[in-house]
């Protein structure tokens, strides 16, 4: 195994100090802790890194981290919108984004209590005003970006934005094609959100048909990660409530287990107390797992089953990889149970190779806290 391999499963401690690789370990290492200086640390490497292996991973972690804070300056500024490794698509969206007008939240003084639904595929559904047009979207953390149809930005008066043809992947690794639109108003009860950057699809991928029941799940819109990441949310699953409130920054970051690196990403403990690291997807009804948890734990009991697996654009039958069931614990105290839980069929971050993916089931009887302005999540009873 290289060291970028050793870098991409976690293990810090395996460059030589003092070299390219070790700069870009401390860096990484930051990322995990979520402190800010992590994007300092990756600039510099990539305006002095003379490997190109090496430049080509930190200007896609870079650009990234950006990215996800909005930060359209810093990506221009430092020549990403021109690096060809970072993805075509990425690179439109950050260039259209720093020509429209800046985003900004309106919160309401008090906590918000929301009414959710939960689609058929376990994800939570709460009401919005999209420009004054009453909608169901979905609070999906693992979708990077909020997503409408072209439907609605027909009916909500959203306009569509001129530029170069675009492709986004989905869950199962297909690319499908997409636009990007400014809305002028997201509104979740007394919380007002103006100038949100969305990716608008063909109708025809938001209809996820599953061929075993022969039912269809129409989604009308995806609230995403590039939202959540700004809220204090908790979703509680068995009362079918979310509560939404401005967070509020602590003084330092005590216990966090949430951090950011091309999707959100949750430190978790195995059974034998050693780090397991899990993307965040609450769009996704299951948890999945993923090949380095295998390479862990290889006396686990693996089958293979039929199972209906996708997302935009795509729901398909394929035989995977499957697990019975699997312990893991979130701040070392609390338990989560998971069960009938498959193989991931793409990565899920960008750099980091994970060990699975959380879905919805993870807390499915209890509320799911986010609050990624502390890097922390939380699963209460």
């Amino acid at each position: 195994m290289n060291i970028l391999n050793q870098l991409k499963g976690f293990n810090f401690d395996a460059p030589d100090a003092g070299s390219e690789f070790a700069a870009l370990a401390d860096a990484l290492k930051l990322v995990t802790e979520g402190k800010d200086n992590a994007t300092g640390k990756l600039k510099h490497l990539y305006s002095t890194v003379k490997d190109d292996s090496l430049k080509s991973e930190c200007a896609v972690i870079l650009f990234d981290l950006y990215f996800a804070e909005s930060d359209w300056k810093q990506i221009e500024f430092n020549g990403l919108l021109d690096d060809s490794s970072i993805d075509e698509t990425n690179r439109l969206i950050a260039r259209a984004c720093s020509q429209a007008e800046q985003r900004f939240f309106v919160f309401p003084d008090s906590r918000l209590q929301v009414p959710i639904e939960l689609s058929l595929t376990g994800c939570p559904v709460i009401e919005v005003l999209i420009n004054g047009h009453r909608k169901l979207f979905w609070l999906d953390t693992g979708a990077g970006m909020t997503v409408i149809p072209r439907s609605l930005a027909a009916q909500c008066d959203i306009n569509v934005m001129d530029g170069e043809e675009m492709k986004v992947g989905n869950s199962t690794n297909k690319n499908v094609d997409t636009e990007l639109a400014i809305i002028d108003s997201i509104e979740i009860e007394g919380l007002l959100i103006q100038n949100q950057p969305a990716l608008v699809l063909k109708d025809e991928y938001l209809h996820l048909h599953n061929p075993k029941t022969q039912e269809t799940v129409i989604i009308e819109g995806i609230i995403g990660w590039d939202i959540i990441q700004h809220l204090f949310l908790e979703i509680n699953y068995s009362k079918k409530q979310a509560a939404i409130q401005e967070p509020q920054l602590q003084s330092e970051l005590k216990g966090n287990n949430l951090f950011f690196c091309g999707a959100p990403i949750v430190m978790l403990k195995a059974e034998d107390g050693s780090p397991l690291y899990f993307g965040l997807d609450t769009g996704a009804s299951r948890s999945h797992f993923g090949r380095p948890l295998i390479a862990k734990f290889p006396h686990l009991d693996i089958s293979k089953r039929r199972v209906h697996a996708g997302g935009i654009g795509e729901v398909k039958e394929i035989e995977a990889d499957s697990l019975s069931s699997l312990h893991v614990f979130l701040h070392e105290t609390h338990r989560i149970e998971l069960y009938n839980i498959r193989e991931m069929l793409s990565d899920f971050a960008s750099f980091f190779h994970l060990d699975g993916v959380l879905g919805s089931d993870a807390a499915k009887d209890s509320s799911l806290i986010i609050d990624y302005k502390n890097r922390r999540i939380e699963i209460t009873n």
